[in-house]
Protein backbone atom coordinates (compact mmCIF):
# COMPACT_ATOMS: atom_id res chain seq x y z
CA UNK A 1 0.00 0.00 0.00
CA UNK A 2 2.99 2.25 0.63
CA UNK A 3 4.08 1.57 -2.96
CA UNK A 4 0.74 2.03 -4.08
CA UNK A 5 0.41 5.56 -2.63
CA UNK A 6 4.40 6.62 -3.01
CA UNK A 7 3.41 5.91 -6.99
CA UNK A 8 0.57 8.50 -7.13
CA UNK A 9 3.48 10.67 -5.58
CA UNK A 10 5.45 10.19 -8.07
CA UNK A 11 2.84 10.47 -10.92
CA UNK A 12 1.54 13.42 -9.45
CA UNK A 13 5.34 14.81 -9.17
CA UNK A 14 5.68 14.56 -12.93
CA UNK A 15 2.41 16.54 -13.74
CA UNK A 16 3.83 19.31 -11.60
CA UNK A 17 7.45 19.16 -13.06
CA UNK A 18 5.87 19.55 -16.40
CA UNK A 19 3.63 22.91 -15.60
CA UNK A 20 6.95 24.14 -13.89
CA UNK A 21 8.64 23.70 -17.46
CA UNK A 22 5.66 24.89 -19.41
CA UNK A 23 6.42 28.09 -17.39
CA UNK A 24 10.16 27.57 -18.06
CA UNK A 25 10.31 27.33 -21.34
CA UNK A 26 8.92 31.12 -22.39
CA UNK A 27 11.81 32.72 -19.37
CA UNK A 28 15.09 31.79 -21.70
CA UNK A 29 14.03 34.04 -25.01
CA UNK A 30 12.13 36.62 -23.58
CA UNK A 31 15.22 37.16 -21.16
CA UNK A 32 17.63 36.37 -24.30
CA UNK A 33 15.19 39.56 -26.02
CA UNK A 34 15.41 41.42 -23.08
CA UNK A 35 19.24 42.53 -23.87
CA UNK A 36 18.32 43.41 -27.69
CA UNK A 37 16.77 47.00 -28.86
CA UNK A 38 13.54 45.09 -28.91
CA UNK A 39 12.02 43.32 -26.01
CA UNK A 40 9.29 41.62 -25.45
CA UNK A 41 9.46 42.54 -21.50
CA UNK A 42 12.44 44.27 -20.01
CA UNK A 43 14.03 41.55 -17.11
CA UNK A 44 13.05 43.75 -14.28
CA UNK A 45 9.10 41.85 -15.61
CA UNK A 46 10.66 38.65 -16.06
CA UNK A 47 11.84 38.43 -12.51
CA UNK A 48 8.67 39.39 -11.08
CA UNK A 49 6.28 37.02 -13.33
CA UNK A 50 8.79 34.23 -13.06
CA UNK A 51 9.83 34.93 -9.59
CA UNK A 52 11.38 31.64 -7.74
CA UNK A 53 10.06 29.37 -10.51
CA UNK A 54 13.18 28.21 -11.22
CA UNK A 55 13.87 27.40 -7.75
CA UNK A 56 11.02 25.55 -6.96
CA UNK A 57 11.48 23.50 -10.24
CA UNK A 58 14.98 22.24 -9.02
CA UNK A 59 13.66 21.60 -5.63
CA UNK A 60 10.89 19.10 -7.16
CA UNK A 61 13.34 17.59 -9.96
CA UNK A 62 15.63 16.41 -7.03
CA UNK A 63 12.36 14.95 -4.74
CA UNK A 64 11.35 13.32 -8.12
CA UNK A 65 14.99 11.94 -9.05
CA UNK A 66 15.60 10.59 -5.67
CA UNK A 67 12.05 9.10 -5.08
CA UNK A 68 11.85 7.44 -8.43
CA UNK A 69 14.68 4.40 -8.00
CA UNK A 70 13.78 3.92 -4.69
CA UNK A 71 10.10 3.38 -5.51
CA UNK A 72 11.06 1.26 -8.06
CA UNK A 73 13.45 -0.82 -6.58
CA UNK A 74 10.92 -1.24 -3.54
CA UNK A 75 10.86 -3.35 -0.27
CA UNK A 76 9.24 -2.88 3.02
CA UNK A 77 12.12 -1.47 4.61
CA UNK A 78 12.51 1.01 1.48
CA UNK A 79 13.24 4.39 3.62
CA UNK A 80 11.77 7.32 1.82
CA UNK A 81 11.46 9.69 4.85
CA UNK A 82 14.64 12.17 3.96
CA UNK A 83 13.44 12.46 0.93
CA UNK A 84 10.15 14.48 2.29
CA UNK A 85 11.55 16.13 5.28
CA UNK A 86 14.24 17.74 3.16
CA UNK A 87 10.97 18.75 0.62
CA UNK A 88 9.20 20.31 3.72
CA UNK A 89 12.75 21.75 4.75
CA UNK A 90 12.88 23.94 1.21
CA UNK A 91 9.01 24.84 1.85
CA UNK A 92 10.69 29.07 2.52
CA UNK A 93 10.76 29.38 -1.26
CA UNK A 94 6.90 28.46 -1.77
CA UNK A 95 6.78 31.53 1.38
CA UNK A 96 8.83 33.99 -1.35
CA UNK A 97 6.79 32.76 -4.51
CA UNK A 98 3.45 32.95 -2.62
CA UNK A 99 3.99 36.36 -1.34
CA UNK A 100 4.92 37.53 -4.73
CA UNK A 101 1.70 36.09 -6.00
CA UNK A 102 -0.09 38.84 -6.35
CA UNK A 103 2.44 41.09 -7.44
CA UNK A 104 3.64 38.53 -10.63
CA UNK A 105 -0.15 37.67 -11.27
CA UNK A 106 -0.88 41.62 -11.96
CA UNK A 107 2.25 42.30 -13.23
CA UNK A 108 1.53 40.08 -16.22
CA UNK A 109 -2.09 40.97 -16.87
CA UNK A 110 -0.33 44.58 -17.56
CA UNK A 111 2.05 43.31 -19.58
CA UNK A 112 -0.49 40.91 -22.01
CA UNK A 113 -2.45 44.28 -22.06
CA UNK A 114 0.41 46.31 -23.62
CA UNK A 115 1.97 43.68 -25.54
CA UNK A 116 0.37 41.60 -27.96
CA UNK A 117 3.37 39.13 -28.39
CA UNK A 118 3.14 38.08 -24.77
CA UNK A 119 -0.29 37.96 -24.14
CA UNK A 120 -0.30 35.56 -27.17
CA UNK A 121 2.82 34.04 -25.48
CA UNK A 122 1.11 33.85 -22.01
CA UNK A 123 -2.32 32.17 -23.40
CA UNK A 124 -0.19 29.45 -25.35
CA UNK A 125 2.11 27.64 -22.60
CA UNK A 126 2.61 23.79 -23.54
CA UNK A 127 2.76 21.60 -20.67
CA UNK A 128 3.93 17.70 -22.06
CA UNK A 129 2.08 14.98 -21.20
CA UNK A 130 2.47 12.13 -18.72
CA UNK A 131 5.28 9.08 -20.18
CA UNK A 132 2.26 7.24 -21.74
CA UNK A 133 1.28 10.38 -24.01
CA UNK A 134 5.05 12.03 -24.05
CA UNK A 135 4.12 13.60 -27.35
CA UNK A 136 1.11 14.63 -26.30
CA UNK A 137 0.64 18.63 -24.73
CA UNK A 138 -1.61 20.09 -23.42
CA UNK A 139 -2.24 23.84 -23.78
CA UNK A 140 -2.50 26.64 -20.60
CA UNK A 141 -2.48 29.99 -19.77
CA UNK A 142 0.23 31.90 -17.92
CA UNK A 143 -2.48 32.44 -15.17
CA UNK A 144 -3.56 28.59 -14.68
CA UNK A 145 0.23 27.81 -14.52
CA UNK A 146 1.30 30.56 -11.77
CA UNK A 147 -1.42 29.32 -9.43
CA UNK A 148 -0.01 25.81 -9.90
CA UNK A 149 2.60 26.18 -6.78
CA UNK A 150 -0.26 28.05 -4.65
CA UNK A 151 -2.35 24.54 -5.09
CA UNK A 152 0.26 22.04 -4.61
CA UNK A 153 1.95 23.88 -1.40
CA UNK A 154 -2.15 23.40 0.08
CA UNK A 155 -1.72 19.48 -1.01
CA UNK A 156 1.69 18.95 0.66
CA UNK A 157 0.10 18.01 3.92
CA UNK A 158 -2.51 15.30 2.34
CA UNK A 159 0.11 13.76 0.91
CA UNK A 160 2.19 13.13 4.01
CA UNK A 161 -0.92 11.94 5.84
CA UNK A 162 -1.52 9.46 3.36
CA UNK A 163 1.85 8.29 3.10
CA UNK A 164 2.29 8.10 6.90
CA UNK A 165 -1.65 6.56 7.26
CA UNK A 166 0.23 3.39 5.23
CA UNK A 167 3.43 3.45 7.15
CA UNK A 168 3.62 1.14 10.73
CA UNK A 169 4.89 2.90 13.85
CA UNK A 170 8.14 0.58 13.93
CA UNK A 171 9.00 1.99 10.37
CA UNK A 172 12.30 4.12 10.10
CA UNK A 173 10.26 6.09 7.91
CA UNK A 174 7.47 7.22 10.45
CA UNK A 175 10.08 9.55 12.60
CA UNK A 176 10.63 11.61 9.36
CA UNK A 177 7.66 11.78 7.70
CA UNK A 178 5.84 13.07 11.24
CA UNK A 179 8.62 15.74 11.41
CA UNK A 180 7.71 16.69 7.88
CA UNK A 181 4.22 17.01 8.43
CA UNK A 182 5.14 18.83 11.30
CA UNK A 183 7.23 21.64 9.27
CA UNK A 184 4.27 21.61 6.72
CA UNK A 185 1.50 21.97 8.83
CA UNK A 186 2.95 25.33 10.71
CA UNK A 187 3.87 26.27 6.98
CA UNK A 188 0.03 25.88 6.05
CA UNK A 189 -1.15 27.62 9.22
CA UNK A 190 0.87 30.54 8.61
CA UNK A 191 0.14 31.39 5.25
CA UNK A 192 -3.59 29.82 4.92
CA UNK A 193 -5.29 33.48 5.10
CA UNK A 194 -3.54 34.53 2.25
CA UNK A 195 -4.06 31.80 -0.03
CA UNK A 196 -7.79 31.05 0.74
CA UNK A 197 -9.19 34.08 -0.96
CA UNK A 198 -7.04 33.64 -3.90
CA UNK A 199 -8.02 30.11 -4.39
CA UNK A 200 -11.80 31.23 -3.85
CA UNK A 201 -10.65 33.60 -7.00
CA UNK A 202 -9.43 31.17 -8.87
CA UNK A 203 -12.49 28.86 -8.52
CA UNK A 204 -14.64 31.83 -9.07
CA UNK A 205 -13.03 32.50 -12.67
CA UNK A 206 -12.66 28.97 -13.38
CA UNK A 207 -16.63 28.84 -13.29
CA UNK A 208 -16.63 25.91 -10.78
Amino acid sequence: MRKWVLSGILASEETYLSHLEALLLPMKPLKAAATTSQPVLTSQQIETIFFKVPELYEIHKEFYDGLFPRVHQWSHQQRVGDLFQKLASQLGVYRAFVDNYEVAMEMAEKCCQANAQFAEISENLRARGSKDTRDQTTKNSLETLLYKPVDRVTRSTLVLHDLLKHTPSSHPDCLLLQDALRISQNFLSSINEEITPRRQSMTVQKGE
